[in-house]
């Protein structure tokens, strides 16, 4: 690799959060300063002053309420922006120090977003970047082949996967159905209760919304009890292994897709024009989902009364206070369904097919021009 080689950092999340993971702090240079001082070190090592430095993300290693702004995302307090659903952060510290490392180093970023998607965000990075002597390229919502083209679109293989979708839409209609999945890496392992209270609200539902649930990430489980009770409901099937995510959400029975919001599962839903319902459990995703909750075009539900740990209190955006509880928690499954299927959810669905639209457009032009600029830089 000569002098002459571009190092490019690959960033697959909303670009908004980019600046606050990589630039807005040295969480190393802060650590190191909390650690040389005994006061205020407090018997923690590095590592654990660095974790705790990242996961406060405000410039200090405590959460303090402090009101944090991102470009293109209503504003919130620093303990709304990281969500702890999926368990301990383990070597979160490490991971982002060495990210905010290479981050100063490289000659540029290629995002996996657009101006459909953050129409604020990308002019205020771009022009961020620039100033840093650094390029940024945002390529699009990048999904397989087969999402973008309707001639494309594939059916499930599984065949008690397909016939419980072809049976929902005899039953009850094209879109009925609700897909439920938190992706290959995260399930919100610390509050269980909260999942069987999904399980229950969806089941207790005078108006049946039949759902699958995939349960084929490192951390998903449910107990046998809850599955056999799902799967002999006739309102819901539960999938213990892989599932065809693509072939289930271009399935005309699907309406909805209930994530934790990671950008792979938002790219594959938005790229069929199927709206979100996000519950956050880790990482950047609370911001995911603020962005896409937000006016003035939501394609989004955001969750709020699954949050769990520091995040439970009042949100900055207004509403009850936060308490995590199941009683809570069930209540706004309950309202979040029934907006689904409701005026909200119309204008949702309607936001979502037209954004879908503009996604492909931009593969032909935005995106296209993107790609022209990368390949000559």
């Amino acid at each position: 690799m000569g002098p002459d080689c571009k190092i490019l950092l690959w960033w697959s999340s909303a670009l908004v959060s980019m600046p606050g993971h990589l630039n807005d702090y040295d969480f190393t240079a802060i650590a190191q300063e909390i650690h040389s001082d005994e006061s205020r070190r407090q018997g923690r090592s590095m590592d654990d002053i660095l974790t705790e430095v990242t996961l406060a993300w405000n410039g200090t290693d405590k959460l303090s309420g402090l009101v944090v702004k991102c470009p293109g995302i209503p504003d919130m307090y620093d303990y709304e922006r990281l969500a702890h659903g999926a368990g301990p952060a383990e070597g979160v510290g490490q991971i982002i120090a060495g990210a905010q490392k290479f981050a100063r180093a490289v000659d540029g970023f290629i995002a996996t977003t657009s101006l459909c998607i953050e129409p604020v965000g990308v002019p205020y990075c771009s022009d961020m970047y620039r100033k840093l002597g650094q390029e940024l390229f945002t390529v699009g919502l990048q999904a397989h082949e087969h999402c973008w083209s309707d001639a494309a679109r594939i059916p499930p293989t599984n065949v008690v996967v397909k016939t419980f979708l072809d049976n929902a839409v005899s039953q009850y209609g094209p879109k009925s159905v609700l897909y439920i999945s938190f992706g290959s890496l995260f399930f919100p392992v610390a509050t269980p209760q909260l999942i069987e209270a999904l399980v229950n609200t969806l089941l207790d539902l005078e108006s049946p919304f039949p759902f699958i649930f995939g349960l084929g990430g490192k951390l998903a489980s449910l107990p046998r009890e809850t599955i056999d009770r799902v799967n002999s409901s006739g309102k819901g099937l539960v999938c213990e292994s892989w599932v065809e995510q693509r072939a289930i959400l271009q399935h005309g029975g699907v309406g909805w897709f209930l994530t934790h919001g990671g950008f792979n599962s938002i790219s594959e839903s938005l790229s069929q024009g199927i709206p979100l319902i996000v519950w956050p459990t880790n990482a950047e995703q609370p911001l995911n989902a603020a962005l896409l909750s937000g006016e003035p075009n939501p394609v989004a539900i955001e969750l709020l009364q699954v949050r769990t740990g520091p995040q439970l209190g009042p949100s900055l955006r207004g509403g009850p206070t936060i308490t995590g509880t199941v009683t809570d928690a069930s209540a706004e499954f309950k309202a979040a369904f029934d907006a689904a299927r409701g005026a909200r959810g119309a204008l949702l669905t309607a936001n979502a097919g037209k954004m879908a639209k503009v996604l492909r457009d931009a593969r032909a032009g935005e995106v296209s021009e993107e790609l022209v600029r990368l390949a000559a830089f």
